[in-house]
Order: C-alpha cells, then structure tokens, then sequence
C-alpha cells in the first residue's frame, strides 16, 4: 500500500521539479534518483507478489473476513 504513495509523490516530484528553476544538472540527478527509486519499488514489489507466501498471507486475510 505504502508503494503506491511513494510512487505517487515521487511522479508529482518529477512533474513539479522542471518548473522549480533548477539546473540542468540538478534537475537531471533528481529525476534520475527518483527513476531508481521508482524501479526499485517497482522490483521489489513484483518479487514480493510473486512469492509463496504472499499468496498464503492473501488467503488467509480473506478467509478470515
């Protein structure tokens, strides 16, 4: 859950950020840390949907509600 809000802020961020009069420079390292970010987040979360025991964790939430 918590992924999707980082992924939110950090797309605001790189829409926000061209017009906040940084450097070339700046501007450049910014969007690509946050592009790291991003894939990583992503990555990671991929993995952890993929695993065994996410899909026990899943069935034993709705088995219970």
């Amino acid at each position: 859950m918590w992924q999707q809000w980082v992924t939110a802020v950090l797309g605001l961020a790189a829409i926000v950020l061209p017009f906040l009069a940084l450097s070339t420079m700046a501007l450049t390292w910014t969007l690509i840390v946050g592009g790291v970010i991003i894939v990583g987040l992503s990555v990671w979360t991929a993995m952890r949907e993929q695993s065994p025991e996410y899909h026990q964790e899943t069935l034993r939430e709705i088995r219970q509600s």
